[in-house]
């Protein structure tokens, strides 16, 4: 494919790298899935998935980026080289009409530690290479199986919804293998990072969406255009989608699963692996967020009528006072608000904008997704102690009325949430 005005552009303000994958780029080719390997043990359970889920209706490449950094260990090299070999076996004795496979080496990552982050953008910048401008982008990770309709949902997503650019894909944790702690570990983990999405939206914040690396697609031209991945050794996903959640360009597909690994992993700071491996370690309960941080900043968040009018007036040290008692909001909130100058900044917003609709806007493009961790950093810190997460989880949904939501077992609130999830927007 010649290269477009898109990926000149891209190319000559980010730092790219010389194609990978010396194969002709196919034109007819629509979606390229982006696999960055390190270290896999089971690479080939990941292959066969894509390889069942694919049908001939859709020409797909598979980009499988093996790559290596400092950080490993001598044994990790050697799984690192016979998943290498695996892979390379059985691609060589798996051949289907519309889906080529696409193993690529990398000797040394940039980043001389790694990190996922690195091995995204390098596999998804090959894979803008080779798309036409209409192509998707797909990010796996080498410890996934996906459902029979993979290709197909998100083929058909991206063809339904025009206005979205990319996605999260749904996801649940494999737990029917693992015996009694490592199951416990992963079902509270995932319910965590679901409890913590759907309190989010509880309360108001328009920016609470799933942003798992595994389990996300986008469009070939809206990566270039935004950029492209970053290179973070971790947290790389949550940045990543962040930019087209806050400018209304996200979506959701449902009717499609990821299935992530949950097994052990320590080469990223924080994620599955290393909650994993933190809850084995500790014989402790998953700490999450107490639920009454996100019960006291909802009436904020759903008073923006009220705070802009008194955003219009000149700030002035009895303001917080207005704030507090016009809107109902604790004193707790009103200490965070000021020592992070919460009205000085609403007040340069709602004199730079002439209506509700645009200063709400500009509201949450301030506190946004990342002001919102730092908030529930903060009040954790100071007021509300972390607290178990199946306890947490029961008060989210008393509220949202959920029958016996206040006694029910880890297994079954994880269950409720992932078909809240499934079903909901």
């Amino acid at each position: 494919m010649a290269e477009d005005i898109g990926w000149r552009k891209y190319a000559g303000r980010f730092r790219t790298f010389p194609s990978l994958v010396h194969l002709p780029s196919d034109p007819e080719v629509r979606m390229i899935v982006c696999i960055p390997v390190c270290a896999e043990p089971d690479i080939v359970s990941t292959l066969e998935s894509l390889f069942h889920a694919h049908s001939s209706d859709i020409r797909v490449e598979i980009i499988v980026l093996f790559n290596i950094n400092s950080l490993m260990s001598a044994m990790e090299i050697n799984l690192h080289q016979e998943s290498w070999i695996d892979c390379a076996k059985w691609i060589s004795q798996h051949v289907k009409e519309g889906l080529q496979f696409l193993p690529v080496y990398v000797n040394e990552l940039p980043d001389p530690k790694g990190g996922v982050g690195w091995a995204r953008k390098i596999a998804m910048d090959e894979a803008a290479r080779r798309l036409e401008p209409d192509g998707i982008i797909v990010c796996l990770d080498a410890d996934c199986t996906v459902d029979l309709n993979y290709f197909d949902a998100i083929e058909q997503h991206f063809h339904n919804y025009k206005t979205h650019d990319a996605v999260s894909i749904f996801y649940e944790h494999k737990v029917d293998h693992l015996d009694i702690a490592n199951r416990e570990a992963i079902v509270l983990y995932e319910l965590h990072l679901r409890y913590l999405i759907n309190a989010q939206q509880w309360c108001g914040h328009p920016f609470a969406y799933s942003t798992v690396g595994s389990a996300m697609a986008v469009r070939r031209k809206s990566y270039l255009d935004q950029g492209g991945m970053n290179t973070r050794r971790a947290g790389e996903d949550f940045y990543f989608l962040q930019k087209f959640i806050e400018i209304g360009t996200h979506g959701e597909i449902r009717d499609t699963t990821v299935y992530p690994s949950s097994r052990i992993s320590l080469r990223v700071p924080f994620g599955t692996g290393r909650a994993m491996q933190q809850m084995l370690k500790d014989g402790e309960d998953w700490l999450t967020t107490d639920f009454r941080i996100f019960n006291q900043i909802k009436p904020l968040f759903h008073s923006l009528d009220k705070l802009r009018d008194i955003s219009l007036r000149e700030v002035q040290p009895d303001n917080y006072q207005r704030l507090q008692t016009e809107l109902d909001i604790s004193s707790d909130l009103i200490e965070y608000l000021q020592q992070s100058e919460f009205l000085e900044e609403c007040h340069s917003i709602a004199n730079q904008t002439a209506s509700y609709s645009t200063f709400r806007r500009r509201f949450f493009r301030y506190f946004n997704s990342f002001r919102m961790i730092k908030y529930m950093h903060y009040m954790s810190d100071y007021h509300y102690p972390e607290v178990p997460v199946v306890n947490a989880a029961g008060k989210l949904a008393a509220e949202m009325k959920w029958p016996a939501a206040l006694s029910l077992s880890m297994d079954q609130y994880l269950r409720m949430f992932r078909h809240h999830d499934r079903q909901k927007r």
